[in-house]
């Protein structure tokens, strides 16, 4: 077995593309409601953004009860960065829509902030999300178009934006149209929602069935992972409240999933053997994704050999949480038996996985 040497890797990093990495929309921002430009309404106002955004920033929904939180926010002057007012449009026309604050916080800040809460930044490496919706009305089912649900898009939107959430909406053309009908939604047909699927990528996927029983939006929403899926319900008396509340199970679920805490413990190190890198693109791929994860503090490459790479990897949570991280990855599946290597104890390769 040959080691890898520093020369190659390094001209192979240089040859890599850059790693494009999901988006995390505004996580160190919020825009609020304000009722007067007086210095009361604005303190009340940032500390209502501070909050959104410790709750962005982290991946965590339920901080109010958190010990440190209500000292957190009656300081929460001193973490702003800038702010700014506008006015909302109106849908009446001439009259001026709701005064609203946009509020942003230092970066660092926001990381002491959260490290008192017992938590950490999630700031790389969020899943996009490519959610296929579909409504009943009237007794008849149809899929979200994004032209023609304006209302329901927009909430979808927003609930995405104030988790952080990296949301990604089928454009519903003519080939989408083609390729999944309601049904593959409403029935979870996962080999047709899979093959609509794959012209956007290797995102999860997740899917959204919304309809009003009573005065109620109920609304069953199911995650497809590569070896599973998991399934969530939502509902409240409006449209918008019911995609936001699935909206937030679904986040709440990917952040136990993803974050570790930052009480945890020193990274420990856990061996990783990926087996089917066969070229350069699988390089850029396989460094791409370990750049991506936040459960990663640092990383080296071991040793090289045919289509294997074994990777020492410093990990925060340790071996758990990124198994369970990689568990969601569509390009990689788990390998049970490790290959014979004389050059390795037998317990000290830890996890093992094919390239797809």
């Amino acid at each position: 077995m040959k080691k890898f040497s520093a020369l190659l890797l390094f001209l192979l990093v240089l040859l890599l593309p850059a790693a494009v990495l999901p988006a995390s929309p505004g996580l160190y921002s919020a825009e609020v409601p304000v009722t007067d430009p007086s210095p009361e309404a604005r303190k009340a106002s940032i500390r209502e953004a501070f909050e959104k955004v410790l709750i962005k920033a982290s991946g965590y929904r339920r901080l109010k009860g958190r010990k440190g939180m209500k000292t957190l926010l009656k300081h929460a002057e001193d973490y702003v960065q800038q702010f700014r007012y506008r006015n909302e449009v109106s849908d009446a026309g001439d009259e001026p829509g709701k005064r609203l604050m946009w509020v942003a916080f230092e970066k660092s800040a926001i990381k002491e902030a959260l490290q008192q809460l017992g938590l950490s930044v999630w700031d790389k490496g969020r899943p996009e999300v490519l959610l296929w919706l579909a409504q009943e009305k009237g007794g008849k089912r149809a899929l979200l178009d994004p032209e023609r649900d304006v209302k329901v898009v927009q909430a979808v939107k927003n609930a995405a934006q104030q988790r952080g959430l990296p949301l990604l909406l089928p454009i519903m053309d003519l080939e989408d149209q083609t390729a999944l009908r309601v049904s593959d939604v409403w029935t979870v047909n996962r080999d047709g929602v899979e093959a609509a699927s794959a012209r956007y990528g290797d995102q999860l996927v997740l899917l959204g069935r919304l309809r009003k029983s009573g005065k109620q939006w109920k609304a069953k929403w199911t995650l497809l992972l590569p070896d599973r899926q998991q399934d969530f319900s939502s509902s409240a008396g409006t449209e918008e409240a019911a995609l936001g509340g699935g909206i937030d199970k679904v986040m709440d679920w990917l952040t136990v999933q993803f974050v570790p805490r930052s009480d945890a413990g020193e990274a420990g190190t856990v061996m990783l053997r990926f087996l089917g890198v066969g070229g350069l693109s699988d390089y850029a791929r396989l460094m791409q994704l370990l750049d991506s994860l936040d459960v990663i503090s640092e990383y080296a490459i071991e040793e090289s050999t045919g289509d294997q790479l074994l990777i020492r990897a410093k990990v925060r949570g340790g071996k758990e949480i990124l198994t369970q991280r990689l568990s969601l990855e569509n390009t990689l599946a788990p390998v049970a038996s490790i290959p014979d290597d004389e050059s390795l104890t037998p317990d000290s390769l830890e996890l093992t996985y094919q390239l797809r």
